[in-house]
């Protein structure tokens, strides 16, 4: 597979979300969110095979875009970063990856 990208599209998303950081606007965008969504799998998924040339990873996860507001002051419903992560496989080698990106 190729080289893994962000699309610039993606960050666009997530800049306008950040201006717009709501329920009716995200309901609204819905359709861009998750075609966003599919690129961001799509590059979780090439990263996570070029990782898996060097270690052995088990599993890979996309974080979800909801906050959990129930215990926090900061009320807005939505993450304005995107992140994931990789176990690494077997019992034996623990640990894992952790990535992120978010706008400066």
């Amino acid at each position: 597979m190729k080289n893994p990208v962000i699309t610039k599209s993606s960050l666009a998303f997530l800049k306008k979300l950040a201006k717009n950081n709501d329920r009716d606007w995200f309901a609204k965008n819905k359709g861009t969110y998750e075609t966003e969504y599919a690129n961001m799998k799509r590059f979780k998924d090439a990263l996570g095979e070029k990782m898996d040339k060097y270690d052995h990873i088990e599993r890979n996860r996309l974080h979800r875009i909801y906050r959990d507001v129930r215990f926090s002051k900061n009320k807005l419903p939505y993450k304005i970063n995107r992140g994931g992560s990789f176990t690494r496989a077997t019992k034996w080698r623990r640990g894992g990856y952790y990535f992120e990106w978010h706008l400066a």
